[in-house]
């Protein structure tokens, strides 16, 4: 037990700078991603298709959700570089990697959110003397975030989990760090168990976080 205490205290530094490294993937990745996956799920939406662009964007979210993301990660990290002549460091080939993957799914839950709006709240707005944009940013969104937010959860948890992956490219996020103290220290079980406890606290952070929003959009909603 007590080579378990000294084991955890040695590899505690090293386990929170690799816990900083993917708060700030997540933190970058999941703006990315809400980013492009509102503007993909907005011009995908039933009320404001356009003829020849909303069917170029579904397509392009099909490939991003198609495709494993770890394909996506090395395409990023390998192929990106080969074809444009220039070379990724691994930070920013996985926030790309991870915003690219994960704006499919985000745009996919916009897209389901602004479908389920009623038809009456956008033929309200035009008789207040809203336009489409008006409409959009005042009344529709508002409304379709509250009743998407524990789908933006789910992802965003998932995102995090995900982040594990680009530990194949060298990142030296949470679990590249526990693996390469599982290398030195020769203990995997107590090492491996740390990993998941730091997964669980940040899990447990953002279902927090996510809760907190929930009942405050209800509460103003009432």
């Amino acid at each position: 037990m007590d080579n378990y205490v000294a084991l955890f205290f040695r590899s505690l530094p090293l386990l929170l700078k690799g816990m900083l490294m993917t708060i700030q993937v997540l933190a970058l990745a999941s703006v990315l991603s809400f980013i492009w996956g509102l503007l993909f799920g907005i011009l995908s939406c039933q009320r404001l298709r356009i003829p020849v662009v909303t069917p170029i964007i579904e397509g392009i979210t099909f490939v991003f959700r198609a495709v494993p993301f770890y394909v996506q990660l090395m395409i990023v990290y390998f192929v990106l570089p080969d074809l444009l002549g220039f070379n990724f460091n691994p930070f920013p080939a996985s926030v790309l990697a991870l915003g690219i993957c994960s704006s499919g799914y985000i745009a996919q839950i916009v897209r389901a959110g602004m479908n389920a709006i009623p038809l009456s709240q956008w033929e309200a707005a035009f008789t207040l003397g809203y336009n489409k944009l008006q409409s959009l940013r005042s009344i529709i969104l508002p409304q379709m975030v509250r009743h998407v937010l524990p789908a933006f959860n789910n992802e965003l948890d998932s995102l995090l989990k995900s982040t594990a992956i680009v530990s194949s490219i060298g990142l030296l996020e949470l679990t590249r760090v526990g693996m390469n103290l599982v290398s030195r220290e020769m203990e995997p079980v107590p090492i491996y168990l740390m990993i998941a406890l730091f997964y669980l606290g940040l899990s447990a952070i953002l279902n927090i976080i996510a809760r907190t929003l929930e009942k405050r959009m209800i509460y103003v909603k009432k």
